[in-house]
């Protein structure tokens, strides 16, 4: 039974007319019609509106077709790839920064800092080496190790699983 039938169905139930069901809800009788015959997607305030006057959470009741869902699917993993792509072309963006910076840093240093004092304390290039490499590691494990969306996948698992 799909949404339109089974919304007749509560609407007969309850000893609802279509009109009697608009007036009530604020929503027009072209919609509620529409609602009936499954024509287009419903919207979330009328659904909620019509199962306020109802006294039903028609949400609930209302789930998309195998091929829109197919279709929600394909669009959400399509845009999950786009992210990892996109995270992974930062990192090697960011890396290439790096490769080409840090050198020309220790060639400052070493043309400028005085060959008696040069090797009794700490080069200054560590620092910014320590700290870009640190970052980098850490974009390095975003992109390529840790999965961004596998802990909001699994709740969303957990939730689809309740209904």
């Amino acid at each position: 039974m799909n949404f339109g039938e089974q919304l007749k169905e509560i609407r007969t139930s309850k000893g609802f007319t279509q009109i009697e069901l608009s007036e009530k809800s604020g929503i027009a009788l072209r919609t509620v019609q529409r609602m009936e015959r499954n024509e287009g997607k419903p919207s979330l305030y009328s659904m909620n509106a019509i199962g306020e006057v109802l006294g039903v959470n028609l949400t609930l009741l209302y789930a998309p077709d195998d091929e829109t869902e197919k279709r929600n699917i394909m669009e959400s993993t399509d845009q999950q790839l786009w992210q990892i792509a996109k995270s992974r072309a930062k990192f090697k963006r960011s890396l290439s920064a790096y490769a080409l910076v840090i050198p020309f840093l220790w060639i400052i240093w070493y043309i400028t800092m005085p060959s008696e004092i040069r090797w009794n304390h700490l080069p200054w290039p560590v620092w910014p080496m320590l700290g870009w490499g640190l970052g980098l590691g850490i974009q390095y494990a975003k992109a390529y190790v840790i999965e961004a969306d596998s802990l909001e996948q699994k709740e969303y698992n957990k939730l689809k699983a309740k209904q």
